[in-house]
């Protein structure tokens, strides 16, 4: 019995692109169809066919949660059927993660765009962002980096870097990973013999092709940081002026014995309630991905950079936080700004010890003068 795929594939698409599977039969035999991805299956069901054919519903939950589980964005994945011991290929393609609808040209779209909704946000100096890029096989990239910055508190001067991608014989997603420190090599260059503490960070934009992106750069750091995978399956990073509330609470039973009470199955845990300041409607939208997101986490005091410990600036190695409830309401109305109010808790239900106030610049300690006024 030979099987036709009569549904359309192209050989890229996003994961909400992937159409139901329709497979044509010659006759009501039973036939297996199998969906597989590096040289193993992720997914199988036998079929019987109506009326010579048969249709497979909601693929690409199949798809997304295998890229989900790989954390991965992109990979290439072949459909198959089986029919009395006979495999025939009926497709091989290619899907990038996008959990949301998508209408336009996805060739645009990624010649056009980083994988994100924003064109610029603000950054903080220690903060660690990512940007990432398709990039088709064999394709030569270059990306370019634009410093802007003051020496000296001089007047504010563009510094450009260069730098090329490298060529792949098949598609790829490009990571580009951008901090202050790095970026200010640019402008400390042992030609100019500027100082790194003269230095002054005013912003930075980065360019890949037809893409851009620009980075502002606040002097001070945000009161919340957190990493998370966005509609594209890829860290972002989020900064939010906002104010939060710790609320511990304790569940726990007493038990009495010769009349003294003991406390016996305890069991704590910490809440922590964050109201943002205004956020235009372009970043309120935004953070709608955090909260549907299946991957937030929290950014510590590790996460400064250092070139020679990797886990210092990897999400991945951050701690899992679960964003339990949220609310959110965007209006587009012009000079009202949006707040939104979400709560979350740590995935490790042992609540973390607060050393969030422990500086280790002990030098700055009482160099304030004690001059108390009595009345």
């Amino acid at each position: 019995m030979a099987a036709t795929l009569q549904s359309q594939l192209e050989s890229l698409m996003f994961s909400s692109q992937i159409p139901d599977i329709v497979i044509g039969t010659s006759d009501d035999n039973e036939v297996e169809v199998c969906l597989d991805c590096r040289d193993h299956t992720i997914f199988s069901a036998l079929h019987f066919p109506y009326e010579r054919s048969v249709k497979i519903h909601d693929l690409h939950l199949v798809i997304e949660y295998y890229l989900r589980d790989r954390s991965i964005s992109l990979d290439e994945f072949q459909l198959r059927s089986a029919t009395n011991g006979t495999q025939q290929i009926l497709a091989t393609f290619q899907v990038l993660y996008l959990e949301q609808h998508f209408t336009g040209d996805i060739g645009e779209f990624l010649r056009n765009n980083f994988l994100t909704t924003m064109a610029a946000k603000l950054t903080s100096p220690k903060a660690t962002e990512f940007l990432h890029f398709f990039i088709e096989a064999n394709a030569q990239e270059e990306i370019t980096y634009q410093v802007v910055a003051s020496v000296y508190g001089g007047e504010p001067r563009i510094y450009t870097l260069r730098e090329e991608c490298g060529v792949s014989g098949s598609n790829r997603i490009k990571t580009v990973q951008l901090t202050c420190e790095m970026l200010t090599g640019i402008v400390e260059s042992p030609a100019h013999g500027r100082p790194r503490e003269a230095i002054t960070l005013h912003a930075y934009s980065v360019h890949a092709g037809q893409r851009a992106f620009t980075f502002y750069v606040q002097d001070h750091e945000p009161p919340l940081s957190l990493y998370f995978r966005n509609a594209f399956n890829v860290y972002e990073r989020c900064d939010l002026q906002a104010v939060t509330t710790h609320k511990p609470k304790s569940d726990r039973s007493i038990a009495v014995t010769h009349r003294l009470s003991t406390f016996y199955n305890q069991q704590n845990e910490k809440q922590y309630e964050v109201e943002t300041a205004g956020l235009t409607m372009e970043q309120a939208r935004w953070i709608e991905q955090l909260f549907y997101s299946h991957d937030v986490r929290i950014a510590t005091r590790r996460t400064d950079f250092s070139e020679d410990d990797f886990e210092n600036y990897n999400p991945q190695y951050m701690p899992i936080v679960l964003i339990t409830d949220f609310t959110c309401e965007i209006h587009d109305e012009e000079g009202e700004l949006n707040t939104v109010k979400f709560t979350y808790q740590y995935q490790d239900r042992r609540t973390y010890l607060p050393t969030d106030y422990l500086s280790v610049d002990h030098d700055r300690i009482f160099t304030a003068p004690f001059n108390p006024t009595y009345n």
